[in-house]
């Protein structure tokens, strides 16, 4: 697996985190099942969350995630991803999205 993939929401305050990890719990439970994507951990600050995925075809695992979790999260979710040697990212959800980053990647 040779990208990163993040999940990105706005949040700010307990619920919001709550609802993350709950997000986090069942990306494990259904989309890392099959080795395609491994579920890396969270981060929560600065008006932002992310969920970090190592995975192969950020863009096909996206896919999955959008097609098959039906989480309150999922509807505003903006989506990037990174080749794990490359601190730039590429945005790729929502479409109409053309820049993306992420305020605690360190270089």
């Amino acid at each position: 697996m040779k990208y990163q993939l993040v999940l990105q929401f706005t949040g700010t305050v307990i619920p919001d985190y709550d609802s993350l990890v709950d997000l986090e719990s069942v990306l494990i439970e259904q989309i890392q099942e099959d080795g395609k994507a491994t579920v890396d951990g969270h981060d929560f600050g600065s008006s932002q969350m992310n969920l970090f995925l190592t995975v192969d075809d950020p863009e096909n695992v996206l896919n999955r995630i959008r097609g098959k979790i039906k989480h309150p999260l999922m509807e505003r979710v903006r989506a990037g991803y990174r080749n794990v040697t490359d601190n730039t990212f590429r945005a790729i959800w929502p479409e109409s999205l053309h820049e993306f980053s992420v305020k605690s990647i360190q270089a």
